[in-house]
């Protein structure tokens, strides 16, 4: 009976360590949940408080007796007489003038004649001289008579400014003023010396003690697709701290999240620390979400209003995409239009995109003479990067085309 009591003690003892152990490996395979617990004792360095002798000092106060020259005031006052005050004031006066004006206009219009009498007038064409008798006539014309002037009289403002001299009598007063002199003074005062005196400080004393370190982890794993497959090293660092090291063994199919991961300390004193750390962890479907990626641009088509319609192999794959649109001109290598939208911006149907940009601001383009206006259009399909990864994902989340296009006014398809 007493080596049987042995030899459950001794497999109880070999089951603990198997259990607890200084480093260990959780190999997942698909399981829902793992446990693994980390024992280890290591040897640190504590501190203890201890009072030594030492010489403190204090400020004591004492009495002392200060002299000097001190600033102080008097009032002291003199009779200031009687006396005018006087000033320069300028007023403006203003008196009326009376002055003329030459005023002239013309005389009264008469009529004069002249006759004239009647004339022979020849001239020559071609060689053969022509007469011809010319009746007299009266010519009569306007004539205005001698300009008649005179003065008249009219009355005028004229103003000036005009300096006077204003005085006010100021009474005799009594004049005080505040005279600052020097008055040599004593006065006691409290200063302060310093005093040493026998005292006892305190030290911090470091003193090594063996402390046992435990960490129980518990794993939880979610794997929609059943596609994982990793290796999770935990091991205690030189400060009993857990360290945990992830390696994902099927990169080409699965990303790793963390998802949770909380810690609790059970107990901590100068002899033992227990923890205990709950960690979640997702593996995603690499190939699921890297499905947008798939989607080939095969044609694109628009028009000068924005009408945009994208032709692709397959709609589908680009739900859980975002779609930029950038616009440049290559007349001038302006951007036009730059835009981000979601799939469910656009009219779907199995191969084709389309939206109208002019509700998202797109500016009616505009050729010269109504001609076509040649495009580069960029046509971005973007992810967003799944959040809490333990190792980043090698692959691009993102996939641009560039088509060179002239667009037309109203052209369709």
């Amino acid at each position: 009976m007493k080596h049987i009591l042995c030899f459950l003690g001794l497999m109880l003892t070999l089951n603990f360590n198997a259990l607890a152990t200084e480093s260990a490996t959780v190999d997942y395979d698909l399981q829902p949940t793992e446990e693994v617990t980390l024992e280890e004792v290591k040897a640190i360095t504590l501190y203890r408080t201890e009072y030594v002798d030492s010489t403190c000092t204090r400020q004591e106060p004492y009495q002392d007796t200060q002299c000097g020259h001190e600033t102080r005031y008097r009032n002291e006052c003199h009779w200031v007489p009687g006396r005018n005050v006087c000033r320069t004031e300028t007023d403006r006066q203003c008196r009326d003038v009376r002055r003329t004006r030459r005023e002239c206009k013309p005389g009264r219009t008469r009529r004069e004649c002249v006759n004239e009498p009647a004339r022979r007038v020849c001239r020559t064409r071609n060689g053969v001289e022509r007469c011809t008798n010319v009746p007299g006539r009266q010519r009569c014309r306007d004539v205005s008579g001698p300009q008649v002037c005179r003065n008249v009289p009219y009355t005028d403002r004229e103003c000036s400014n005009v300096n006077r001299r204003v005085c006010d009598w100021v009474p005799a007063r009594n004049e005080c003023n505040s005279v600052p002199y020097q008055e040599y003074i004593c006065r006691d005062v409290t200063r302060y010396r310093t005093v040493s005196y026998a005292c006892k400080k305190p030290v911090q004393v470091p003193y090594q003690v063996d402390k046992k370190f435990s960490h129980t982890v518990s794993f939880e794993f979610t794997d929609k697709d059943q596609l994982g497959k990793a290796e999770i090293n935990l091991s205690l660092n030189s400060s009993g701290n857990l360290v945990i090291n992830y390696n994902n063994l099927r990169t080409e199919t699965t990303y790793m999240q963390l998802m949770h991961k909380a810690s609790e300390v059970v107990l901590d004193n100068d002899s033992e620390k227990q923890t205990r750390e709950t960690i979640k962890i997702n593996f995603g479907n690499l190939k699921k979400l890297l499905k947008p990626m798939q989607a080939t641009q095969k044609s694109l088509w628009m028009n000068k209003a924005g009408d945009f319609k994208l032709k692709l192999d397959k709609t589908n794959p680009l739900k859980k995409a975002r779609i930029q649109i950038k616009v440049r001109k290559e007349s001038n290598n302006d951007i036009h239009f730059n835009r981000e939208f979601k799939f469910e911006d656009f009219t779907v149907s199995d191969k084709e995109l389309s939206i109208e940009l002019e509700r998202f601001g797109f500016d009616q383009l505009r050729g010269f003479l109504g001609k076509g206006v040649k495009l580069e259009v960029d046509v971005t399909v973007k992810l967003d990067m799944p959040a809490n990864l333990i190792h980043s994902i090698p692959q691009m989340l993102e996939k641009n085309k560039r088509f060179n296009i002239k667009v037309y006014k109203n052209k369709d398809l």
